[in-house]
């Protein structure tokens, strides 16, 4: 135990020693912490009805900004569920279902104006056609 000791000593008393071992450790820690921050803190796993409430909501939000749009109520429907990409047994990325078509019932969804920019904006979105989007009046 004495001789690790002083092994330790007379490697501390070289000043470049010592900063190259402080430099190696602080790597190490780097890559030790790295390791801890993968899934839990990057990505939040989603079920398809977590990802589709959350998208409802902030297309509400997204519709009840337009003018004249007033209160509103969103429902997409998806053509299928999310896309696995694997790698052997091991998932390594995914993308999320496709929206096949969006209603929006809104208290403006009788004005042409109104229908036609939040019509516009969800096929810019989603990337689907007019026909995809239904803008109606809420009673």
């Amino acid at each position: 135990m004495n001789n690790f000791y002083g092994i330790i000593r007379d490697f501390v008393k070289d000043k470049k020693k010592l900063v190259v071992l402080l430099i190696g450790l602080f790597g190490v820690l780097l890559i030790a912490l790295s390791f801890g921050t993968n899934t839990e803190k990057n990505q939040k796993e989603y079920t398809l009805d977590e990802y589709k409430t959350e998208l409802e909501d902030e297309l509400r939000s997204l519709c009840e900004s337009v003018e004249g749009a007033g209160k509103c109520r969103v429902t997409v429907t998806f053509s299928d569920g999310e896309r696995f990409e694997y790698k052997g047994s091991n998932v390594i990325g995914s993308e999320p279902p496709r929206v096949l078509g969006v209603t929006v019932v809104c208290r403006g969804g009788d004005d042409p104006d109104i229908k036609k920019n939040i019509s516009e904006c969800m096929t810019a979105l989603f990337d689907i056609g007019s026909n995809r989007v239904c803008v109606l009046k809420m009673k």
